[in-house]
């Protein structure tokens, strides 16, 4: 029988109420290429963690940012970006975190983002 693939998904977790500090927590889920990162999140809620928190409306029509993560260092969409092999999974910077993944969009903070990759241009 051959042994399926599988994706290690290191997730920063936080929750004001059980946990204040943050920390890394990993998942081991099968790995299928065609699926997003924000499917991969999906797989992680439903299948062996119903408390990790993470926005996603859209599922790959991208219009909503709603979802945007940073992954392996690069700030994106986990509804138009496939799952890869590795990936450690944080909250957008610049922004209070609420809960896991999700952040506070109407409070801006400046950790380390400048104003030309906000302007659109």
């Amino acid at each position: 029988m051959e042994k399926k693939e599988t994706s290690r998904v290191k997730v920063l977790r936080f929750d004001p109420v059980r946990h204040p500090s943050s920390f890394f927590q990993e998942y081991e889920i099968p790995f299928e290429k065609e699926n997003t990162i924000l499917d991969a999140l999906y797989t992680i809620y439903r299948t062996l963690d119903g408390t990790l928190a993470f926005r996603g409306s859209c599922f790959a029509g991208g219009w909503c940012n709603v979802c945007t993560v940073k992954m392996n260092g690069k700030a994106l969409l986990p509804c138009k970006q496939f799952m890869e092999k590795e990936m450690t999974i944080e909250p957008l910077p610049g922004y209070p975190v609420l809960k896991d993944l999700i952040v506070d969009y109407s409070v801006r903070r400046n950790e380390g983002l400048n104003d030309e990759s906000d302007s659109g241009e």
